[in-house]
């Protein structure tokens, strides 16, 4: 008996590749759920992963990232990817348009995308996003953030206002008679490392080896952005906008650095830069750090109790650290727009999805914690 051979379609299984990927999304799910169960069980991220297995992996990439010195990596990556997905899109886009890719290829193509997008949600919780479920630093620090007088927040600022004016009595000046580096900002970058080993001496759970920053060579892109640093997880870097006034730099420098050791949250780290900047035994590094908190802790003064801000700048700010001040706000004032607003409500975002219940708001618990440590 004769059999007939079916006749076999060149198309016949050509979304499988497709389907084989679709599972692979999975993975923004699982991770969601397990970030769910950090922030349920907070002492449990603090044993399983902050205090035992991300020390490790935060050593691994930090050593391969700081062998290109002050070349920034992600920096690098970031551009690279960027260009190659715009290139990889447009050339799909070309042929699906000119008939020459089935319309399944290119849905393949789109899902491949969504693979890489889910493994790379993944890879930050892996490498470092599960630091936002461990306990609050006050805790790991034993302070006792609680409700405090008006009064004991001006003493806060009136101490903060002495030590920078002290600070910045010792440093450089430009032409414009504002606040400079003595050598460029790599070299203030070197130091902090030094001013966390000395912090680490007395505060042991910021202990490890750390790393200088790296500036950022699209630092102005940043600075559209109103962004003064950012920490790459996938390689361990602090990255810096080099491209802003000098007065904060090094404090933005020791804020990325605190990220590196696990300070997830903004107002944590910015609290961790302050104590870092103030163990340094240079002078610029001092005066950034102290003049970070002092900016945060007077902008609350200011909600609180407007007369007693207006004494605060009056009799306590030097000449020296009003004109450094202005010229800080004037240049972030020139890049005010869309673009930093649009970025702010992604990061707002961004800080909301990973717990950090009040946003882009939650800067402002760094005065709690700098009155708690004061006070205990």
């Amino acid at each position: 008996m004769e059999h007939k051979r079916s006749k076999t379609s060149p198309y016949k299984g050509e979304w499988r590749p497709f389907f084989r990927k679709l599972p692979w999304l999975l993975l923004i799910p699982v991770f969601y759920g397990l970030t769910w169960l950090a922030q349920k069980y907070p002492d449990m991220t603090e044993k399983l992963y902050s205090s035992s297995v991300y020390p490790y992996i935060s050593r691994a990439l930090g050593y391969a990232s700081s062998l290109t010195k002050s070349v920034s990596v992600a920096e690098c990556l970031v551009l690279a990817l960027v260009i190659a997905l715009l290139v990889l899109i447009a050339v799909h886009v070309i042929k699906l348009i000119s008939g020459r890719l089935r319309f399944a290829r290119f849905m393949s193509f789109i899902m491949g995308l969504c693979v890489f997008a889910s493994f790379m949600f993944a890879l930050f919780y892996i490498y470092w996003g599960f630091n936002y479920m461990r306990p609050s630093l006050y805790q790991r620090m034993d302070l006792s953030i609680e409700k405090r007088p008006v009064e004991e927040l001006n003493a806060l600022c009136i101490k903060l206002a002495s030590s920078a004016g002290e600070a910045r009595a010792q440093l450089k000046e430009d032409e414009n008679g504002v606040f400079t580096f003595e050598a460029g900002y790599k070299k203030e970058f070197s130091k902090i490392p030094a001013a966390y080993r000395l912090l680490s001496a007395d505060q042991p759970i910021f202990s490890g080896t750390v790393y200088p920053a790296k500036g950022v060579r699209l630092s102005e892109g940043m600075s559209y952005g109103g962004i003064s640093g950012i920490y790459i997880p996938y390689t361990a870097e602090a990255n810096v906008n080099i491209d802003q006034p000098p007065l904060l730099i090094a404090a933005s420098a020791a804020h990325e650095t605190a990220h590196y050791l696990g300070v997830a949250r903004e107002d944590e780290a910015n609290f961790v830069s302050y104590l870092a900047c103030t163990y340094s035994l240079d002078a610029s590094v001092r005066y950034s750090g102290t003049m970070l908190a002092l900016i945060n802790s007077a902008n609350q003064l200011y909600k609180c109790d407007k007369q007693l801000y207006d004494t605060l700048v009056s009799e306590y700010y030097s000449e020296a650290m009003l004109r450094d001040i202005a010229d800080y706000n004037k240049y972030w004032d020139t890049y005010e727009g869309p673009i930093e607003e649009a970025v702010d409500n992604m990061n707002d975002t961004y800080l909301k999805f990973n717990k950090q219940e009040d946003g882009v708001n939650s800067y402002g618990m760094m005065v709690d914690l700098l009155l708690a440590y004061y006070a205990s």
